[in-house]
């Protein structure tokens, strides 16, 4: 095809600052990561598209909390990454989990950068919704086994709440129990709550057989059989009910397909 340019996973801008390699910018619409050191007025090379490492302000992430960049801010001071939006322009989410369970940088206030996953946003008004929340949406979250132990008596959060007048359609769950040298004990069914109480998006609970057996195990809960009413901008948690699991040193890994919905 005759009218085909290029990729578009980089995109030249003139810079509008000084821009140092692996720093963000901003040229209007265009969010990327500069691939060179160049002076203002230079012209400048943008990744719009992958996974960075980028210096945040004193905000906290979780997996697939939207992240913002600050343009304003980014002329005082290098980090220019905040969880705060409206005039802050959306630029992809926080994806802090991995493989080896230990989680990437930005969800402690003490971490100067943030993992995001750019998402290509197209030329739309800064401050606008960049991304569509109605969309199916994953995020994934890690638990640690001292999470697994205190969920009972502090329930973990999954989702956070959405904005105002927002709320969590959840689809699908599912929960995976990597084992480690030491069983979990005690325990009781693990549910997921939102964060208000009195409404579970499942009405299938994972049973603490589950999570203290010896055998890694995939437990997927189906879409909801049964109407759901979503409590307004609440987050989901996971907990379990009983007592408390004891003793056991594995992993929780856990899967929500969602989407947001803006009531009418």
């Amino acid at each position: 095809m005759q009218n085909y340019v290029q990729k578009g996973n980089t995109l030249t801008v003139t810079a509008p600052y000084a821009l140092l390699s692996g720093g963000g910018c901003q040229v209007g619409n265009v969010f990327g990561v500069s691939v060179n050191n160049q002076n203002p007025g230079d012209s400048s090379e943008l990744v719009v598209e992958g996974v960075f490492d980028l210096a945040k302000d004193g905000s906290t992430f979780v997996s697939g909390a939207k992240v913002y960049w600050d343009n304003n801010q980014q002329l005082t001071t290098a980090n220019t990454l905040t969880a705060t939006g409206g005039s802050t322009k959306e630029i992809g989410f926080a994806v802090l989990d991995q493989a080896s369970g230990t989680a990437a940088p930005g969800g402690a206030t003490t971490d100067f950068t943030v993992r995001v996953r750019l998402v290509p946003t197209g030329f739309t008004p800064v401050g606008s919704a960049d991304l569509d929340p109605s969309v199916l949406q994953k995020t994934v979250v890690a638990l640690t086994a001292a999470q697994i132990m205190g969920m009972n008596a502090a329930p973990v959060n999954i989702l956070p709440a959405p904005a105002s007048g927002q709320a969590l359609v959840i689809d699908q769950i599912a929960v995976e129990v990597k084992p480690g040298t030491v069983q979990f004990a005690g325990g009781g069914a693990v549910s997921l709550p939102y964060q208000s109480g009195g409404v579970t998006p499942h009405s299938s609970n994972i049973p603490a057989a589950t999570v203290t057996a010896a055998a890694q195990s995939l437990n997927v809960l189906p879409v909801p059989a049964a109407v759901v009413q979503p409590p307004v901008a609440t987050g989901l948690n996971i907990t379990n009910g009983t007592a408390p699991f004891t003793a056991g040193n594995g992993i929780m890994v856990v899967t929500v397909f969602y989407s947001v919905v803006t009531l009418q």
